[in-house]
């Protein structure tokens, strides 16, 4: 079994926090494939085939791509953008599971044809973004009753927090699974049954549960993907 783990080429880092916690829910380091946006072309290539898209933290999401004109604060990365679209637009026409975290989670929503909020203390959203120590918990999130990829975690746990931005209008195909407790969505999924997930929190620097068993329940459905 394959998974593209999707960071920028500037975030090296996530290649070892990713599969620190991949270990941890039980994975296996060589399970994941790092690609970026210097080396996805080659990546590609020599892996064919994979059966799932984990894509991670990093810049913004262009406003163009939601109809908005740029705040002052937003940073976005193109050319990590268009990897991620590429590879979500694969994913969904291969019906790939995709485990998409804070800059993944947003990009996933504008994907759907979602907008984001570009600067959360603008809209009097504090407290989200507490960058170190990695894994301090700034808030709780609440579980929606109906989601379904979240189904039997608590229904509030705490969740560390590091980003400006949030999803405002939710894609299409997308349903809320989680949000805190000041209303910003913390976590979205497909609603046609596949295993798409977005989640704004940092659950690779969470290594404990139920943070774990979001890449538990990841692995399971790429597990089933290659075997289908």
């Amino acid at each position: 079994m394959r998974v593209l783990l999707v960071h920028s080429t500037d975030r090296p880092f996530e290649v070892e926090r990713f599969g620190s916690a991949w270990q941890a829910a039980g994975g296996l380091k060589e399970e994941l494939v790092p690609v970026t946006p210097a080396n996805y072309r080659a990546v590609l290539r020599a892996t064919p085939e994979f059966h799932g898209v984990l894509t991670t933290g990093g810049p913004d999401v262009s406003p163009a791509r939601y109809g908005q004109a740029p705040h002052p604060t937003t940073e976005p990365q193109p050319e990590r953008e268009e990897l991620d679209f590429f590879l979500l637009s694969r994913a969904r026409a291969e019906n790939l599971p995709v485990l998409a975290v804070c800059f993944g989670c947003q990009a996933l929503n504008v994907f759907y044809g979602g907008t984001l909020i570009q600067h959360l203390p603008e809209v009097g959203k504090e407290g989200h973004r507490v960058s170190n120590p990695k894994d301090f918990i700034a808030h709780v999130v609440r579980v929606s009753p109906r989601s379904r990829l979240l189904a039997g975690f608590p229904q509030e746990f705490g969740v560390n927090s590091r980003h400006h931005q949030a999803l405002d209008s939710v894609g299409e195909g997308l349903t809320v699974a989680a949000y805190a407790p000041d209303g910003v969505i913390e976590a979205v999924e497909a609603a046609d049954g596949s295993f798409v997930l977005g989640v704004q929190w940092h659950p690779e620097n969470l290594l404990f549960e139920p943070h774990l068993e979001l890449f538990r329940r990841f692995r399971n459905a790429c597990r089933e993907r290659e075997g289908s």
